[in-house]
């Protein structure tokens, strides 16, 4: 299953202490297949992922790895999608 995910960080929150393990575990989640694509927003703090699972709750499992959505800094909303 293919999922966009919208990630919606929390605007009061500090990255900072965890930004270069997101980074690693990002790239770990890349290398298995999990996240195909990523993208920072910049029309406010945030990203769009392209995420490949069993199913949603597949999804969040490996996705909720990343410090920034353990740590309550990130918020993802999961939507199923396929190719055109």
């Amino acid at each position: 299953m293919i999922l966009h995910v919208t990630a919606t960080m929390d605007e009061s929150a500090d990255p900072a202490p965890f930004r270069e393990e997101e980074h690693r575990v990002l790239e770990e989640l890349r290398a298995e297949g999990t996240v195909l694509a990523a993208f920072r927003r910049h029309d406010r703090r945030g990203a769009f992922l392209v995420a490949e699972a069993a199913d949603p709750a597949d999804a969040r499992a490996r996705l909720g790895r990343l410090p920034f959505v353990a740590h309550g800094i990130l918020t993802l909303e999961y939507t199923e999608v396929s190719p055109l």
